[in-house]
């Protein structure tokens, strides 16, 4: 290890965001001496307390040497291939978003750019109709991805529903397994270097806990940020909902999907897992509360405006705080720990480095809330429209593109599966597409759609599948 290498990192939160760091520090820089200071869980803090996840979740747990068959096994979690709309926008038939190929080009032409004309003249199902992902998903029917190239079941992706709990202590056994350092603790506050950096983290009961590099995963109450002064962009008034009510279930019917109900007034949610359901309804403070005697949780909306400041770096909802439309926490959790150990600087914390961290998080989380704001728009929702979100639809409802932007950790098809969803369709089309014959477009999607549609006869159904998964483990 060089002088100028880091050597020691301390993670004040030891919930799930503060263990994925802890388990993806130590996988990835073993000489270093990692110390998790496990505080009370802060309940509002989604990314440690909600259940779901986005694909990226396969890259990162193969990153800290987590199998999922281990977590299936164990109960912590079980695939998930989309989300099911209903009622948004209100009035409208239910749609499921899902991961993966939505049809196939035409040479060089896109294929929502054909469907979105054909969907115009009458001649188009519903845009999760032409991928293997939607009609699993609306058959009820699971398989992992296989096959050979060119066949469907290799064209879909699908997430995780993860049983916060278990899938917590599962994280902890791996750290433990990786020599992380767990103690228990409770922020007191912070002693500095004369360079306004960090010299240790001072514990309630009087310990100090010295690091080159401390994280604050201790949620939005963010007490490790707030001690070195970290601002805070606030996104009430493009993200309506500020309030947050979970309750339980009993097993429901095993579905691959979890079900979304609602729009602009409000939205409930529900997540089927191992043994129960998980419930929850999102609304705004500014309307009737559901339940008026339910504890619900208060979200604030928005991020820091540099998650790394010095030697702290913040993660999880320290950073940034959304509703869980789409469950994005865990995802900007995990993407940003990748980033971290992408750019880690030396003890120092150079500002080139902790620069770039912060513009790349800063594009990332924009793009992530102009996701969920497209959403409430749609839902006719009376919101402040980000520049880059007006740009999207301004680009998209003219001639079917999406504009580049280099920090949107969600791929193209993700936005294409809302926007269609939600019924944006293009005016006109590209030149390219255009030119394309309606008539063979027209054939060549019907067939898609026949052979889609014979997909779900080759593919167990949900419960069965999970049944056949776990029998092995058995």
């Amino acid at each position: 290890m060089s002088d100028r290498a880091i050597r020691s990192v301390a993670i004040l939160g030891g919930g799930i965001t503060g263990l994925s760091a802890a388990a993806a520090f130590a996988r990835a820089l073993p000489q270093v001496a990692i110390t998790v200071i496990e505080t009370a869980p802060d309940p509002a803090a989604l990314a440690d307390r909600l259940p779901g996840s986005m694909t990226s979740i396969h890259r990162f747990h193969a990153s800290i040497g987590l199998d999922e068959a281990v977590l299936v096994g164990a109960g912590a979690a079980i695939p998930r291939l989309g989300l099911r709309f209903e009622n948004w926008p209100a009035g409208g038939e239910p749609w499921y978003h899902v991961h993966g190929d939505h049809g196939a080009p035409t040479g060089t032409v896109a294929f929502h750019q054909l469907w979105a004309r054909a969907r115009r003249e009458g001649q188009a199902e519903q845009y999760h109709r032409y991928a293997a992902a939607g009609v699993l998903a609306e058959a009820g029917r699971f398989v992992h991805p296989q096959g050979d190239p060119g066949s469907p079941l290799t064209t879909f992706d699908y997430a995780l529903r993860l049983d916060p709990e278990r899938y917590r202590e599962i994280l902890a056994s791996l750290a433990d397994q990786l020599r992380v350092v767990r103690i228990q603790g409770s922020f007191g506050g912070i002693d500095r270097h004369g360079d306004g950096m960090v010299a240790a983290l001072l514990l309630a009961d009087g310990r100090r806990i010295e690091a080159d590099l401390y994280l604050d995963a201790s949620g939005p109450a963010a007490v490790l940020a707030e001690a070195v002064g970290g601002a805070f962009e606030d996104w009430s008034g493009t993200l309506p909902c500020d309030r947050l009510l979970l309750g339980e279930g009993p097993s429901s019917a095993a579905s691959p999907n979890d079900t979304i109900v609602g729009g602009a007034q409000g939205w409930q949610f529900a997540c089927p897992l191992p043994g129960r359901t998980m419930l929850g309804h999102v609304w705004s403070s500014a309307d009737p509360a559901p339940d008026p005697h339910g504890r619900s949780l208060a979200i604030r909306p928005g991020r820091r405006a540099d998650p790394w400041i010095r030697n702290v770096l913040m993660l999880g909802d320290a950073a940034i705080v959304l509703d869980p439309l789409h469950w994005p926490h865990l995802h900007l959790t995990q993407t940003a720990i990748a980033r971290a150990l992408d750019l880690l600087p030396g003890r120092d914390c150079h500002p080139v480095e902790i620069a770039e961290y912060n513009r790349r998080s800063r594009e990332e989380a924009r793009r992530m809330r102009d996701f969920q704001a497209l959403h409430y728009l749609r839902a006719g929702a009376s919101i402040e429209v980000p520049e880059s979100l007006a740009r999207t639809l301004q680009q998209f409802e003219s001639r079917g593109r999406l504009p580049v932007y280099d920090e949107d950790s969600l791929p193209d098809e993700i936005w294409l599966s809302a926007l269609l969803g939600l019924s944006v369709l293009p005016r006109d089309i590209q030149p390219l597409a255009a030119a394309v014959d309606p008539v063979v477009a027209a054939t060549r999607m019907t067939e898609m759609r026949v052979g889609l549609a014979q997909l779900p006869a080759r593919v167990p159904g949900f419960a069965d599948y999970l049944t056949r998964v776990a029998e092995p483990r058995r």
